[in-house]
């Protein structure tokens, strides 16, 4: 589902909340596989058979890349739903993120990939969010 499609869907209000509680649930995952992989990394004996040394290897090198994965994410979210927040107020009447949006422009140098255009559902101000 594209940036423009979502917020229309759930209005921006429960699309931004969304955003933080999926980018808060990427959090947890990257510190829980920190943990995992701090955990097998500490277990490694390094007189044990071949076998175990290699699967304890294995399952850090998964926790490692499942924690720079999520912490990818979790930036990549927040950024993108800070930033269109920052341009979510209405410069003519000030009422914070009630707006519609008009026209969604594919523009991949955008935070979202797209730019919006949209308009205040208060006074009717028409603005763009790029």
């Amino acid at each position: 589902m594209s940036l423009a499609e979502a917020i229309s869907q759930r209005g921006f209000r429960r699309w931004y909340e969304r955003q933080l509680i999926e980018g808060h649930a990427y959090l947890v995952t990257g510190l829980l596989a920190m943990i995992m992989m701090a955990i097998s990394l500490e277990m490694i004996e390094f007189r044990e058979s071949a076998r175990g040394f290699a699967a304890l290897l294995l399952v850090g090198a998964a926790g490692s890349a499942l924690t720079m994965f999520a912490w990818r994410q979790f930036t990549y979210l927040l950024a993108r739903a800070e930033y269109i927040a920052e341009r979510a107020t209405c410069q003519a009447c000030k009422v914070y993120g009630r707006f519609a949006i008009r026209r969604a422009d594919d523009n991949p140098q955008a935070v979202g990939g797209c730019t919006l255009h949209v308009e205040c559902r208060k006074c009717g101000h028409r603005w763009t969010i790029t």
